[in-house]
């Protein structure tokens, strides 16, 4: 029997959940961002050291969607989302009271697998609650959802833990979760749009994954992504040690506050809904110049101004491409590899961002910030050359085929 359509008050509540619980676990992953130097205090650590709360958590957060991705094209989408979200609760609360720095990096591994349930099965279920009209527009909501909890964490753990500690600021954000788990399980959970489940064996499932990764267009698109987030989170990352280090001296709270310039994210949405009108490839493309441009302002300059004028457009730029290339990959695969694809993506792109927070550390140490911004910006400029060839073969694929 087929499912009445719904209500768009309906629809609303569920995409607006989707995206709160999307913001939340990817903010859970992020949010050691701009505590760094408190992390360092706590466990007596240098705070070069401390760096690796973030690396070990959005690793683990990567490599998950390789293992989960699978899963969303087989399993029910909402319950995988309320099992991370309950595992991502367990998690924060054992960081919040870890007796040292080795115990809180094994609960910072647990965060970051996690999390990657809730995006891995939210994304895919976004493209299921959309009005095929506006399926630009709520891609780029979800999408920019994730950036904002990007910001969310930065800045909401930044402040909290300025005035009440970070392992207060820690289980603060696991009650949230708890509120988001009822929520989800109020709208989610009910008359959610049906799907058939993937035909094939996991076994199968897990091959066909591996095989989009050789396939020359997703490989290109997830070349983008991993050359765009190397450069974007590595310059991100870095800047907590610019402002905190001379002549800033930023706190964890100022930290936080500047980092409320990636509430530009939220033009994501609008990204995508323009994309259905005039092709991907027209907004993508100016994304990633504005965010050679911004790299530039904030790598240069020693005006807070100006630095923020430059994460403003760094965000705007990169979640100018970021649902575009969401909305590329999903036209270039089966409909039953769309779980598969989508985690696969978000994997090459945070696992950029975690290998720049790495590779990064030797340069920072040699050459300082001007040496993080010719690296972030020679990443971009590939990003740019990987998606522009790309879009110049389509051109000439599209002309040649008129042509006949």
């Amino acid at each position: 029997m087929p499912e009445a359509p719904q209500s768009p008050p309906s629809l609303r509540a569920k995409a607006a959940t989707t995206c709160l619980m999307v913001m939340t676990a990817v903010a859970t992953v992020f949010m050691t961002q701009s505590i760094f130097l408190e992390i360092s205090t706590a466990f007596h650590l240098d705070i070069a050291r401390a760096r690796f709360a973030f690396s070990v958590a959005s690793l683990c957060y990567a490599a998950a969607f390789f293992f989960i991705g699978p899963l969303a094209d087989r399993f029910d989408l909402p319950k995988m989302a309320l099992t991370g979200l309950t595992a991502l609760w367990a998690a924060i609360l054992l960081a919040s009271v870890a007796p040292s720095f080795s115990y809180f990096i094994t609960a910072m591994g647990l965060i970051g697998f996690s999390a990657a349930l809730v995006p891995a099965s939210m994304i895919p279920h976004m493209t299921l609650l959309a009005p095929p009209k506006k399926l630009g527009l709520y891609v780029g909501a979800v999408v920019a959802s994730g950036t904002l909890g990007i910001v969310f964490g930065r800045v909401a753990v930044g402040l909290l833990t300025a005035h009440l500690g970070w392992r207060v600021a820690f289980r603060i954000v696991a009650a949230l979760l708890m509120v988001l788990w009822a929520a989800a399980y109020a709208w989610l959970m009910e008359t959610t749009p049906r799907r058939q489940p993937a035909p094939r064996k996991l076994s199968e499932l897990y091959l066909g994954a591996i095989r989009l990764v050789c396939t020359p267009k997703p490989l290109a698109l997830f070349a983008t992504g991993f050359f765009l987030f190397f450069g974007f989170l590595g310059m991100v990352t870095f800047l907590t040690y610019r402002l905190t280090a001379p002549p800033f001296f930023f706190t964890a709270g100022e930290v936080g506050w500047i980092s409320l310039a990636g509430l530009t994210a939220l033009i994501a949405p609008f990204a995508g809904s323009i994309s259905q009108q005039t092709g991907p490839y027209k907004v993508s493309l100016p994304g990633l110049g504005i965010c050679l441009v911004a790299l530039q302002l904030m790598g240069w300059s020693e005006s807070v101004p100006l630095i923020t004028l430059g994460l403003l457009l760094l965000f705007a730029g990169a979640y100018c491409c970021q649902p575009l290339i969401f909305l590329l990959i999903g036209a270039s695969v089966p409909k039953t590899a769309l779980g598969s694809a989508s985690s696969l993506y978000i994997l090459v792109c945070i696992g950029g961002g975690s290998l720049s927070s790495m590779v990064l550390g030797p340069v920072w140490a040699l050459w300082g910030w001007p040496g993080i911004t010719l690296a972030c910006s020679l990443s971009l400029a590939m990003a740019a050359g990987v998606l522009g060839t790309l879009a110049m073969r389509e051109a000439q694929g599209n002309q040649n085929a008129l042509c006949r």
